[in-house]
């Protein structure tokens, strides 16, 4: 095979593992069961953290293909902002059902974080492709 078939065949590879992953993620959340009490706010954070979900595969597809080095971008204050925007939003869709008390605010709280750390990577997205053009 030569190396154009192999960076056709990673690509397919990659695009397959994160559908994968994207539906694994739908099946799981069940977005389409409401809850009794919370129906709005809990429908809007399971659609939240699917489109930060989108957005994050989207984001490191793109990366995985950039031709520049990175290394200049990615200093170690954005670096660590990158690792825990990658962990806080699956760790708080795991607690969520530890939450008794005033989860209607838990529910619009995380929410609205999910769609904040979406603003981050289309600035961060924005400003790869200033800083390398």
């Amino acid at each position: 095979m030569h190396p154009g078939g192999t960076q056709i065949l990673i690509r397919i590879l990659l695009i397959a593992g994160f559908v994968i992953l994207y539906f694994l993620a739908i099946v799981l959340l069940r977005p389409y069961l409401p809850h009794r009490k919370h129906k709005f706010s809990y429908l809007f954070l399971k659609v939240s953290y699917l489109i930060y979900l989108f957005f994050i595969l989207a984001f490191f597809y793109f990366l995985a293909f950039y031709q520049n080095n990175l290394d200049e971008y990615f200093h170690t204050v954005r670096l660590i902002l990158v690792f825990l925007s990658l962990f806080l939003p699956t760790i708080i869709m795991l607690v969520r059902k530890k939450i008794r008390h005033k989860r209607h605010l838990y529910n619009w709280v995380f929410s609205f974080f999910h769609l904040a750390i979406v603003v981050f990577y289309f600035m961060m997205y924005f400003q790869i492709l200033t800083f390398y053009d």
